[in-house]
């Protein structure tokens, strides 16, 4: 991939299969689903609606770091909110500037 390819080329090379949870959910849970699907990275859905994504560096600074237990903190409580997302089309350079600002 190269800064002038497009969001939607890299999301074409990196396949369609987009994962999610509850924000309910226990952060456990969320860590074993990235575990079993080799992403460092879900979605985060309430109501069929977006409201954040959870990821690995979440989990270590505001659970790990923090000495929480994974099993009894829940998703919401760790999440990045909110989600910020682009349109298919704009170049990765572009986006890098825009998650920048």
């Amino acid at each position: 991939m190269d800064l002038v390819d497009t969001v939607r080329l890299v999301l074409k090379h990196k396949g369609q299969n987009v994962w999610h949870i509850s924000p309910e959910a226990c952060v456990y849970d969320a860590i074993e689903i990235m575990a079993d699907k080799y992403v460092g990275v879900l979605l985060v859905i309430s109501e069929g609606k977006l409201v954040g994504v959870v990821s690995e560096r979440d989990y270590a600074r505001k659970v790990i770091l923090q000495g929480k237990s994974s099993k009894e903190t829940q998703v919401k409580e760790i999440m990045t909110s909110p989600a910020i997302f682009v349109a298919p089309e704009p170049l990765i350079l572009e986006m890098n500037r825009i998650v920048a600002n």
